[in-house]
């Protein structure tokens, strides 16, 4: 059981932290102009490679968040926003509402179930122990 607890927990923590990124990006982003460099499938999405030049010429590279369709093909340029304080945090322009949409979703489906299971395992311990 604890290990479907950690697991859970995991995801939600993760998640979390990739929503936040996103709220990041949406309140102080900033844009800039990157280069589609490949494209890749899973199922039924499609995720964007791509690179990024910062204003002091460092240059990054980053993936989109999954999507059932996109236009771009490599070689395209992109719109980028990225996060001035950790540079490497980045996301395309066509992708930062959806992203956050589909996380804050999952976080309202996955946290409720991630409480109960601590909740059972301390149960399950407490009632190990005799307590």
């Amino acid at each position: 059981m604890a290990v479907v607890s950690t697991g859970v927990g995991y995801t939600v923590v993760h998640t979390a932290r990739r929503h936040r990124q996103g709220l990041r990006l949406r309140e102080s982003g900033a844009e800039t102009t990157g280069t589609c460099t490949s494209l890749s499938w899973d199922q039924d999405y499609v995720s964007v490679h791509f690179s990024y030049r910062l204003p002091d010429g460092t240059e990054h590279e980053a993936e989109s968040f999954p999507m059932g369709h996109t236009t771009v093909v490599p070689g395209a340029d992109v719109t980028v926003v990225y996060d001035p304080a950790v540079p490497t945090t980045a996301e395309l322009r066509e992708c930062l509402e959806p992203a956050l949409r589909v996380r804050r979703r999952q976080l309202v489906g996955v946290t409720p179930v991630a409480l109960f299971l601590a909740v059972l395992d301390v149960w399950i311990v407490l009632g190990l122990l005799g307590l």
